[in-house]
């Protein structure tokens, strides 16, 4: 499940002339769309160390048996949660976890940040053209990410403070679009809000810098369940050049696996709350604690072999 700036659209036949209108929220529907193809053939690393694309970084093998290392073409015609530059991207190949993304998502990416902005600012206005009134420009919105990335970075709130903290950082006219909840810093603009931020780690790489966090992303307020839960990493390189993302499946002992009957009634009844209210936080509190108390080498797989991962990354131009 994954978040997004979604544009809500609104569609008017006039004569036979679709008048579309459309409205910024950060509001998480579906994933992406189907994947666009490779800008080169895959490439498939069956060793523990991968270097491609200005890429670099080793792993320990109990994650995965190689990693498959593509080149994905630009995207700039499309909605925003679908919009990237052309970018290098890294699945492991038999992570020992199911999925709560889809299954062609590559779990690691780096995007030069020049280049995010110039696809966003280009799809906007390309959309623009069809849109009344017409699309307001998205580049704003990666500098916004950006922006709220490195002043947390810099200055390392504790995961008491981080809630308040990022509502003071944020921009108000950018103001998580739509959502009811402080979100962390994030790209890309997947369609789906973070139902909460635990677990705090920030973490430096071999030229950079960024923070892990457990979340979940929902497109209506749910449990948390393994089939959700996540090991997230947002980071930035020195330079200032390129932005690191990572989502990993993770799963804690204690979540239910995401399909039984008593959660999927729970689901159905309480979608419609919102994240910040006194209902779901009542739900979300014991969870959120069990989570926090719980060590790295509990979860499944070891959060710990995933921050080695990130550790060892170096980034480069190719």
């Amino acid at each position: 499940m994954k978040r997004a700036i979604v544009t809500t659209l609104i569609v008017f036949l006039l004569g036979g002339i679709g008048v579309i209108s459309i409205r910024p929220l950060l509001r998480r529907q579906s994933p992406q769309t189907a994947p666009a193809k490779p800008a080169s053939q895959p490439v498939v690393i069956k060793t523990n160390t991968v270097s491609y694309g200005g890429v670099s970084f080793t792993f320990d093998q109990s994650l995965a048996k190689g990693v498959k290392a593509e080149t994905i073409p630009a995207m700039t015609d499309s909605k925003p949660s679908d919009i990237v530059p052309e970018h290098p991207a890294f699945t492991l190949v038999d992570y020992p976890r199911p999925r709560s993304m889809p299954e062609n998502d590559p779990e690691i990416r780096v995007f030069s940040i020049t280049k995010f902005r110039d696809a966003m600012h280009q799809a906007s206005m390309e959309m623009a053209k069809t849109t009344i009134p017409p699309t307001g420009d998205w580049g704003p919105d990666v500098d916004e990410e950006v922006r709220v990335l490195r002043i947390l970075l810099e200055k390392m709130p504790a995961q008491g403070d981080l809630k308040s903290f990022i509502s003071k950082v944020r921009d108000p006219s950018f103001a998580t679009m739509g959502n009811d909840y402080p979100q962390m810093a994030f790209l890309p603009f997947w369609e789906a809000t973070q139902a909460f931020i635990s677990h705090l780690k920030y973490v430096n790489f071999k030229n950079g810098k960024g923070v892990f966090f457990l979340t979940q992303w929902d497109t209506e307020t749910a449990q948390i369940t393994n089939e959700g839960l996540e090991y997230a990493f947002q980071g930035i390189t020195n330079d200032g050049q390129y932005y690191v993302y990572a989502e990993f499946s993770v799963g804690a002992p204690f979540l239910p696996k995401g399909d039984e009957p008593n959660v999927v009634a729970w689901d159905e009844k309480n979608y419609l709350l919102l994240h910040k209210s006194n209902e779901y936080q009542h739900y979300l509190r014991p969870v959120l604690t069990k989570l926090e108390a719980l060590p790295a080498n509990k979860f499944q797989p070891n959060l710990e072999l995933l921050e080695q991962l990130i550790r060892s990354l170096e980034v480069q131009d190719d």
